[in-house]
């Protein structure tokens, strides 16, 4: 009985969701670029919920507090949102490559505007009006008709990398967009340069730091450090210098543009930049005087070595451009800090601000409204950088708008998953208002570690986040070893025929690695010196300042919640994951089929080695460590995986308009993967070799990443394109990844005035959000209407019944949860004479629970007593059983939900 206990549950969507493997929640961490507005006449403010996939609806009290009056399903990953009018929002989907339109005061979506790779923002500017929308991934800036939806698109190439926060000029004739990675004047001098004897340490390598020594000096006993690249940045004058003051201009054959915020001038569309403001540009706003104003972090990469970076590798940042002349005037967020201490009281860093993510200028004092993500506060200041206050607020405030009389703040609180209220005159927290979040308690505990710069740094206003920014890389290299530090002996498999030296304590720069998919995929760092999160430990006294190490539950819940970090889509590849073939590549186009060939059978490295054989599928790493004694390993490095190598491009070394000055491999020496795949590997001769490491590396920039293409992708029907061949096309592309088994399904949308929900089974079956109703797909599709417009979203195929019909998890369905008086967006609420039949009748669901649905699911080995599988149309094969019988197995009270169901 216990097993048709399970199987009951789990296909009628009633086994407690939080172990349910088709409940569980998808984590990627998504940056939040505006997830917060308020509409012109300050009757709504609305709040992007990211975890629930959801915009939040408060209305706006007398006194400025709020009431929450409902949420709209959106798409995946809702990072931010923008009033057009005191009827209509837009809110763009990170995940989903699209913005949801919604009507505030019905709460729908009314149409689903697709737009290009990872969106950020959107704008309302011009005359006449129309939305611009950064592109993120795709560094452009798409300019849409909000009026006329259909109309093709005008596209902006920006020179600038991941274009984000987007602001408008007082008169609506300027839209400003921020570049989340500006970079900071900084690039990398290859190995092969450090040891010339022409440099300017005639070959030595590494180079000293302090005239013609080291700072601090090399450990007695400590064997020579490997050579190594090198850090240089570029000075006021076009100079580029190391952290010891030497020009290495005559070997740097490239240049960096650095443009942190593109000007679109709406009439003409001409863009201008503004450059070297900061290394992250994390929010902007505009004053009411006209002047654009940025915040985010400086990185000083360029300094060497862990002790001289402690706890001062990251500074917080304002800058104010006059958009008429450039000019800027750029300060600390944290004027109480000197940097020339390492460390500060509790309650002075508890004056710093961390990982800033908002800003909001008051309408008529010259005062600017920052959040802090990682400080867990919000402070005031003025044009210059003078601080005039501070509130604490929840955690992970991101968030922050104002009333149009300045009266009232509203801040997002994103790990909080609540808004706070603040009146400005008082600064004064009046209300904390918390709305649904499905966040699990692994991800909550874990994520302070990350972010949180109070706890974790020696001033309060660094953090791991502040270069592994968002659980992902700041794209540089810094150099953090330590010429105190000892000799490591190697401790990881080392691969066959070879012999791994030990690890010495002087590194060398190495680039920012991801947070995403490390956990599960061998020891840590390029070199695999850390055997896993725990040895990082040392790491934030080393390195961030803290008062002391995490002990070992708190190292065991960051692990926990970094395991949960998702890399997102490759957008290399087709929507059904296909690989391209004809793909730009260094020096032409490459197949990346073909190269998946090459990658997995051709001997490219001493004659008997495919990349496979070091980089093994599916994440691209043997986890084993390796020695091959070439000129550019001189030292033990572990085979790193090969996800995420599409963020990397972005440096050409002939170029002097670049936006990044790093690239790819441990220390960046290689500018693109065909100048990689040039080193040392095989590829035959010279007829065959270029083409083939072109699809090599097609192939490599579309390696697969752990989330399908088609994840987060959506499609409206509203009736009025109920028989369009190419949504009709598209459609039948989600379903046939959900027959796969890839991906799962929903849709959301109205239905009788009421807002529903369905989750694709098979066999073009949908199955509700009311317990074992059933529909078909041109059923939800043909009753699509104008005011009844229905949604599809593919999502992940793990997370289908909590995306589409059981929000809060808890095994009630969200329409019997509402037709029986309960709360759809509380596990504690359920409604009455409910149970979820489980194992241990605990009410939860554990991994037992799992095991037996699934083998239910796929065998029917329930069926001698209960047969309630799905059969070939996607309808539940019932026999009729015995109501007694069933209650007694069942136990007293589930009657309720269960019993009329299966005898109608």
């Amino acid at each position: 009985m216990n097993a048709f206990r399970s199987a009951l549950a789990g296909l009628f969507g009633l086994a407690a969701a939080s172990a349910s493997a088709q409940n569980q929640f998808a984590n990627w961490e998504s940056p939040h670029v505006h997830p917060l507005d308020i509409t012109p006449d300050g009757t709504h403010v609305l709040a992007v919920n990211t975890a629930d996939q959801r915009l939040e609806i408060f209305t706006r009290n007398t006194d400025g507090q709020l009431q929450s009056t409902g949420a709209v399903a959106v798409g995946v990953e809702p990072v931010s949102v923008r009033v057009r009018s005191n009827a209509q929002a837009w809110v763009v989907n990170h995940l989903s490559d699209s913005i949801s339109i919604v009507d505030i005061s019905d709460a729908r979506v009314v149409a689903t505007l697709r737009t290009g790779d990872e969106p950020a923002d959107v704008v309302f500017a011009g005359n006449p009006e129309r939305a611009y929308v950064s592109l993120s991934q795709l560094n452009q800036v798409r300019i849409y008709d909000p009026a006329n939806l259909a109309a093709p698109a005008t596209t902006l190439a920006l020179e600038g990398e991941e274009p984000r926060a987007l602001a408008v000029s007082p008169d609506r004739q300027h839209v400003y967009v921020a570049f989340f990675e500006s970079g900071n004047g900084t690039t990398i001098i290859g190995q092969a340069e450090v040891t010339d004897p022409a440099g300017p340490y005639a070959g030595a390598s590494p180079p000293p730091n302090s005239g013609n020594t080291f700072d601090p000096p090399l450990a007695v006993g400590l064997p020579a450090p490997p050579p190594v690249a090198h850090i240089v940045r570029r000075d006021g004058n076009g100079r580029w210098r190391d952290d010891n003051g030497r020009d290495w201009s005559a070997f740097v054959t490239w240049d960096l543009h650095d443009h942190d915020i593109a000007s679109i001038d709406t009439e003409t569309l001409q863009v201008t930049y503004f450059a070297s403001l900061m290394t992250q540009l994390m929010a902007l706003g505009t004053r009411p005087d006209g002047q654009v104003t940025a915040v985010g972090t400086e990185s000083l990469n360029q300094i060497r070595f862990e002790p001289n970076v402690q706890s001062v590798f990251v500074h917080v940042s304002i800058a104010n451009v006059d958009p008429a002349t450039g000019a800027a005037v750029i300060a600390d967020l944290n004027p109480h800090l000197d940097y020339t201490v390492r460390t500060v009281p509790a309650a002075t860093r508890a004056q710093s601000l961390g990982d800033p993510r908002g800003i909001a200028w008051h309408p008529v004092d010259d005062l600017a409204y920052v959040t802090g993500m990682g400080s867990n506060n919000l402070i005031v200041t003025n044009s210059s950088g003078t601080r005039t206050g501070r509130v604490a607020v929840g955690a992970g405030p991101t968030g922050v708008v104002l009333d149009a009389a300045g009266t009232h703040l509203y801040v997002l609180n994103k790990f909080d998953a609540s808004v706070s209220v603040i009146t400005t005159a008082t600064l004064q927290e009046i209300q904390r208002l918390a709305f649904f979040d499905p966040t699990p308690s692994s991800i909550r505990a874990g994520r302070p570690l990350l972010y949180d710069t109070h706890a974790t740094s020696g001033l309060g206003q660094a953090a791991c986040a502040s270069c592994h920014v968002d659980g992902r890389s700041d794209f540089l290299a810094w150099d953090l070893g330590s010429p105190q530090g000892e000799m490591k002996a190697v401790n990881q498999p080392c691969r066959q025929g070879q012999t791994c030296r030990d690890w010495h304590p002087m590194k060398g720069p190495l680039v920012t690695q991801t947070l995403q998919g490390i956990v599960g995929n061998g020891a840590m760092h390029w070199r695999g010196d850390r055997e896993n999160l725990a040895a990082f430990a040392p790491a934030f006294v080393s390195l961030q300042g803290a008062d002391a190490e995490p002990d070992a539950a708190r190292m065991q819940a960051f692990e926990d919640f970094v395991a949960t970090v998702r890399y997102p889509p490759n957008p290399n590849r087709s929507i059904d994951g296909s690989l391209p073939t004809a793909m730009p590549v260094g020096g032409g186009t490459g197949n990346a089929v073909n190269g998946e060939t090459l990658f997995l059978t051709l001997p490219t490295l001493a004659g008997t080695l495919a990349c496979v054989d070091c980089h093994a599928l599916p994440t691209g790493t043997t986890r084993q460590v390796d020695d091959p004694f070439l000129p550019l390993t001189p030292q033990t490095m572990k085979q790193a995986q090969l996800r995420g190598l599409w963020e990397k491009a972005g440096w050409r070394n002939n170029r002097q308009d670049n936006a990044k000055g790093f690239g790819f491999n441990s220390d960046s020496e290689f500018d693109t993967l065909g100048a990689l795949l040039l080193g040392g590997f095989n590829f035959g001769g010279p007829a065959v070799a270029p083409q083939r490491r072109r699809d090599v590396e097609a192939y490599l920039l579309a390696f697969d990443s752990e989330t399908p293409p088609a994840v987060g992708q959506q499609l409206t029907f509203d009736g009025g394109n109920t028989t369009n061949a190419a949504d009709l096309s598209r459609l039948d592309t989600f379903v046939a990844l959900a027959d796969s088994g890839r991906v799962g399904l929903i849709a959301k949308g109205r239905r009788g005035g009421v807002d529903r929900g369905w989750v694709y089974v098979t066999g073009n079956r949908f199955l509700s959000d009311r317990r074992h109703e059933f529909t078909d797909l041109d059923s939800l599709r043909t009753g699509a209407a104008a005011g009844a417009e229905v949604t599809f979203t593919v999502v992940a195929a793990f997370s289908q019944y909590r995306s589409g019909v059981d929000r809060d998890a808890d095994g009630a369905f969200d329409r019997d949860e509402r037709e029986w008086q309960s709360d759809p967006a509380s596990p504690a609420s359920l409604p009455s004479g409910f149970c979820r039949p489980d194992l241990n009748e605990d009410g939860r669901a554990d991994s037992a629970d799992v095991a037996l649905f699934d083998g239910w699911f796929q065998s029917g080995d329930v069926r001698a007593n209960y047969d309630h599988s799905l059969n070939a149309a996607g309808l539940p094969d019932v026999t009729p059983i015995d109501a007694d019988a069933f209650e007694a197995d069942v136990g007293a009270g589930c009657d309720t939900l269960f019993h009329d169901g299966f005898e109608n």
